[in-house]
């Protein structure tokens, strides 16, 4: 590493504030920084022969046909959604990754308010939270705890399909990609087990698709089944709502250790969204919690199987295909998509057979501006204190393992001292220098607009515009260069672009909080209205140079865009005002807010109804009779029942076998018998419970009873055996 010692530069700690702040202070009222060897404005006219071993190209991300398909959809949903609110500024599609993190606030502060008034128990949960229900305060807080986890789950995957179809889960993104998946998981269970607490015909349905699904697939079913049953005979309930409420929280703490590890690698990340959203979003969940309180189902009676209820299909979407050969599906379904999912940064290898160049610091150029390290979103880029013969105090260390492609520090150096790869980062000015000498060539008096665009647009919007069947403009060619981020891009080099015979300069980048870079559009935003370094020199202040801040697929605004104007103060006439017109917060409206927080309401409103669905459980009308031992360890008659034994358990309702179970799968090493579920038509039936040993030549009655069975009831046929043995004869 040219210009570092090992020994001691890298031991410095990464961002060190001092060394940072010690030179970025110095550079605030500088147009010239540093006095650089090689410039932006001073490299070779012409492409050198062997400077470059690729062409820009090699730069450039190339977006997946999949993907391609999947941004295309959603920018056909966003763009109805930017004309109705009128300002890029207040689109929500924007925002999800830090509106997510701000339910996931409302959800926890909310949680911690019911905590304190929880109590456990089958009764004693549901009279819990029926006080709060009565107290305003109490259902005002529960509601909006139930609908932020709701929104909290929809925004997590609407930010989860903006990541995948941006490919933001490549290379050293990878960490960011997996926790976001399993974070989204816990939240899932972790909303469901909330339901499961209230201890409601809701709760009841959750907990018999729990049990049915553990006796269908595993020997854990029976075994849960009867402790439940015992804990319910003994008043002994309240283990089990602590282990749902212990299993809740710690899904919560979870979740939010794999939010850290979410945004880990990321440099200056943000957690909370503008205050716009934070005020906007607390408004309107709070009027929703008042308006629409969620009121209380009735108690769970074990009794009785659930009839009609409601449900949350972001949660219980599972409910209606319990027991069915589509549940099945759902879940296999459900478990091959999230394992693809979590394989995807390996699996997935993109359409460039070569990855893309890293990050490349060129030591004998770097002036230790620390400008690259300040604007690397990513944190690949370090500055220490340099030990070579330098006139320079520090240079920068990059960390290609770090890196995502993404040549937002290649603008950030007017020193042409940071690269990608091998590349030579003249390989910029090469690549504008050819296209604007073969444009100026072909353009009707040699009016030539150059624009500078991300791959985003060139992969959209700007598609036309790259072929050589280029939509025509009247008075001027326009020349467009596709580059990874206008971050790429340093003010120089549009400079030298305007100076080299270009009419116009332009660069269109993407939304506010919508650049796959994370900051490649707003450093370059900021570097060209001269309010961050480099920025654009003094003289070319209000030079022809303009910036556009669209949506992929609005990029052919940009090319009518004109720029402000203003009112020149030592003439009186207006004259057009470039340095303003690069701005990407422009000046917004009240309608622009009004309409945001409307259109807030209404998919508010939409979920406060969707979240609240009807639902009738497919036993709901059948009648079920449970037949269970309460003494697991009991004799059947001289008959013990222990696992091995030859014998069969034989129901018969009305003097028919409807089943037939052998002792041997029936009974589990701890002596607990599994339970007997039987469909029953409603009406009186006769009923009665045999135990049969064909070798021991003998039958014993266990359970004999006439009973009256009710849709939806569930008669538990608890009995401690006193049976009557019979002989073999009389067996059926």
């Amino acid at each position: 590493m040219p210009g570092a010692d090992p020994e001691s530069d890298c031991q410095i700690p990464i961002g060190d504030p001092v060394l940072v702040e010690e030179v970025v202070d110095d550079l605030a009222d500088h147009d010239e920084e540093h006095e650089h060897d090689v410039t932006w404005g001073e490299i070779g006219e012409e492409a050198e022969n062997g400077r470059a071993p690729h062409t820009l190209s090699h730069w450039l991300p190339q977006q997946t046909t999949w993907a391609h398909w999947l941004e295309k959809a959603a920018l056909a949903v966003e763009k109805p959604v930017n004309r109705l609110v009128g300002s890029l500024r207040f689109n929500p599609f924007y925002h999800t990754g830090t509106i997510a993190f701000f339910l996931l606030l409302i959800v926890g502060l909310t949680g911690i308010y019911l905590f304190m008034f929880f109590q456990y128990g089958y009764d004693l949960s549901y009279n819990a939270v029926a006080r709060i229900e009565g107290q305003f305060i109490g259902r005002t807080i529960r509601a909006a705890h139930r609908y932020a986890s709701g929104a909290l789950v929809i925004t997590t995957l609407l930010h989860a399909y903006r990541t995948l179809f941006m490919e933001r889960f490549r290379g050293p993104r990878w960490l960011a990609w997996v926790t976001g998946i399993v974070m989204t998981v816990f939240l899932w269970v972790a909303g469901v087990t909330g339901y499961w607490l209230i201890w409601d015909e809701r709760a009841q349905a959750i907990s018999d698709g729990f049990v049915g699904f553990l006796q269908r697939f595993t020997s854990w079913g029976p075994v849960l089944f009867i402790r439940l049953i015992q804990a319910e005979l003994a008043q002994n309930t309240w283990w089990i709502i602590g282990l749902v409420m212990a299993v809740h929280l710690l899904l919560f703490i979870v979740t939010a250790v794999f939010f850290w590890l979410h945004i880990k690698r990321l440099s200056r990340a943000r957690w909370l969204p503008d205050s716009q959203w934070t005020v906007g979003l607390g408004v309107v969940l709070l009027l929703g919690a008042i308006i629409f309180p969620l009121g209380m189902l009735p108690q769970a009676n074990t009794a009785q199987l659930p009839g009609s209820l409601t449900i949350d299909p972001i949660f219980l979407f599972y409910l209606p295909t319990v027991g069915s050969v589509a549940g099945v599906v759902l879940w296999a379904s459900l478990a091959v998509v999230t394992l693809i999912g979590l394989l995807l940064p390996w699996i997935s290898k993109g359409k460039k057979a070569e990855p893309l160049p890293k990050v490349h610091i060129i030591k004998d150029r770097c002036t230790g501006c620390t400008k690259c390290a300040l604007d690397c979103p990513y944190g690949a880029i370090q500055m220490v204190e340099r030990h070579d013969d330098k006139p320079h105090k520090f240079i920068a260390i990059e960390d290609p393992s770090l890196c995502v492609s993404c040549g937002i520090c290649v603008g950030s150096c007017d020193g042409v001292a940071v690269t990608m790869g091998q590349d030579s980062p003249e390989i910029l000015w090469d690549t504008v220098a050819s296209k604007l000498a073969f444009a100026r060539a072909k353009a009707p008096e040699g009016q030539v607009k150059v624009i500078f665009t991300c791959e985003r647009h060139a992969a959209h919007g700007a598609k036309p515009f790259l072929t050589e069947n280029a939509p025509a403009q009247s008075d001027q060619a326009v020349e467009v260069i596709t580059l990874p981020c206008v971050g790429t891009a340093p003010p120089d080099l549009l400079v030298r672009t305007l100076n080299a015979g270009a009419t116009a300069v332009q660069v269109v980048g993407c939304p506010p909080d919508d650049c796959t870079n994370r900051e490649g559009n707003v450093w370059t935003e900021q570097r060209l209205v001269r309010e961050r370094v480099p920025r654009l020199k003094r003289a070319y202040a209000n030079a022809p140079i303009m910036a556009a801040w669209l949506p992929p697929n609005d990029f052919a605004q940009a090319i009518e865009m004109k720029p402000l104007t203003a009112v020149n103060p030592e003439t009186g006439a207006e004259e057009p005002d470039y340095l303003n017109s690069r701005r990407m917060f422009l000046p917004f409206t009240w309608r622009n807010v009004a309409t945001a927080f409307a259109l807030l309401a209404v998919v508010m409103l939409m979920q406060i109804f969707i979240t609240d669905l009807p639902f009738q459980p497919q036993t709901a009308q059948a009648s079920i009779s449970q037949l269970t031992l309460t003494d697991p360890s009991a004799y059947l008659g001289s008959v013990q029942l222990v696992p091995g034994s030859s014998g069969q358990l034989k129901l018969l309702i009305d003097g028919e076998i409807v089943q037939t179970r052998a002792i041997a799968a029936a009974v589990y090493p701890d002596g607990s018998l599994s339970p007997i579920l039987q469909a029953v038509a409603g009406g009186e039936h006769h009923v009665q419970l045999r135990y049969v040993d064909e070798a021991a030549r003998a039958s014993l009655v266990l359970y004999e009873d006439t009973a009256v069975f009710a849709p939806g009831h569930v008669l538990r046929l608890d009995f401690q055996p006193t049976a009557t043995p019979v002989t073999e004869q009389e067996s059926p």
